[in-house]
């Protein structure tokens, strides 16, 4: 009660000082009854577009070239496809072969399409393809199709595989030019080829096994062998590929494997007359120096209409190798005139860099279709190198009498 009684009586504080409180709330006057104008709304912020959706493979790879894909059923199918090496180096050239089952379509062809940098995309026809890598490893897709023309843009596509192939990089020591066996190809006629084993090694081989794609096997002492295929079954023109595989057998160590492929053609039709007419004159130098040129006339003697739509031009390799280059083809045929109906009067030209001391020939093949939309192919040679002369045998000195 004490301690209570000292404490009353410090309080109020001395003099005019007001106690501190600790908070003093701010006074309000009374509420404003004056509306207030409201204030408009905030704009929403800007939608942003949506990006539009990947096309997926297919559809980006028709819109490429130009082309509106349509499906349709079909009993053809695609059994399989083959590569003559599982992977390949950066810059280097991967074999390809496609083997078709089921039933033929009639006015069917064969391509292989696939994407390349700028949104566009390269084109090959046939069931055989020689793609080169690009200088970047990684994986590359690759795509077959069976397909047929329905005019205008529209493409019905038929069957179609795509696959991923392995780019890696290489040293300078490693590439094809250092495997231990490769296989050279040398076509005799249109369905003779003649293989050989070309191998770089010191062991001896004790025997080359073959298996030529059709059935037929052998197995010989020496590196060469002719094969013939049976071309009987096939349409006028019509391609084949045959997947040609051999193993040799070393006298000490693992046995070695190398593929390669042989691509027929059916016969030409014999029961009528060509539609078109060649003429083609013997390659000779040009003015300036560059390179060969060769004259071409291709006449319509029935003045029938004739479409011209690609050109392929084959380098043949002194080691029996080929590559395969195929363009639009007024990008290779310079026309001085037209002779209607699709005929012409031009030249082709080979260029140094295309005719080096490794080629042994160039071939070219015009492709293109008749009024009924029949496939014609007209082809010549515009280069051709002479095997290298054999160097003069040295004559033994007489002796001295």
């Amino acid at each position: 009660m004490l301690l209570l009684a000292l404490i009353l009586s410090q309080w109020p504080p001395s003099g005019d000082q007001a106690p501190a409180l600790p908070f003093t709330p701010e006074e309000r006057g009374p509420a404003s009854t004056e509306e207030r104008p409201s204030e408009p709304p905030a704009p929403p912020p800007p939608s942003r577009p949506s990006p539009p959706a990947a096309l997926p493979p297919e559809d980006a790879l028709a819109t490429a070239l130009g082309e509106e894909r349509v499906t349709l059923a079909s009993s053809v199918s695609i059994e399989g496809i083959e590569q003559d090496r599982p992977w390949v180096c950066a810059g280097e050239v991967l074999s390809l072969s496609a083997r078709l089952g089921g039933v033929a379509e009639p006015g069917s062809v064969t391509r292989w399409i696939w994407p390349v940098p700028g949104g566009h995309a390269e084109l090959h026809p046939g069931p055989l393809l020689q793609w080169r890598a690009p200088l970047a490893a990684g994986r590359y897709p690759v795509r077959f199709q069976v397909c047929k023309d329905l005019g205008g843009r529209r493409v019905g596509v038929l069957a179609e595989r795509q696959l991923e192939l392995d780019v890696r990089p290489c040293g300078e020591d490693a590439g094809q030019r250092y495997e231990p066996l490769q296989i050279g190809v040398t076509q005799s006629g249109p369905g003779t080829f003649t293989f050989e084993a070309l191998y770089r090694g010191g062991e001896p081989v004790a025997a080359y096994t073959w298996n030529f794609g059709d059935g037929s096997r052998a197995t010989t002492a020496e590196p060469r062998m002719t094969h013939t295929y049976e071309l009987s079954g096939l349409g006028p023109q019509e391609p084949r590929s045959f997947t040609v595989k051999l193993q040799a057998r070393l006298e000490r160590g693992p046995s070695l494997e190398a593929t390669t492929f042989a691509l027929t053609r059916g016969h030409p039709s014999s029961g009528a007359p060509p539609s078109v007419e060649l003429q083609v004159s013997r390659w000779r130098p040009r003015p300036d120096g560059d390179g060969w040129r060769s004259d071409v006339v291709v006449r319509v003697p029935d003045n029938t209409d004739h479409t011209w739509e690609r050109f392929e031009r084959v380098f043949l390799h002194w080691e029996g190798e080929a590559e395969t280059d195929v363009r639009d083809w007024r990008e290779r045929v310079h026309v001085e005139e037209e002779l209607g109906h699709g005929g012409f009067r031009g030249y082709v030209t080979v260029s140094p860099s295309e005719a080096g001391p490794d080629i042994k020939q160039i071939l070219d093949f015009l492709y293109g279709r008749d009024a009924a939309g029949q496939e014609v192919v007209v082809s010549w040679s515009p280069f051709k190198r002479e095997p290298p002369a054999e160097p003069p045998k040295t004559q033994e000195p007489l002796p001295v009498k």
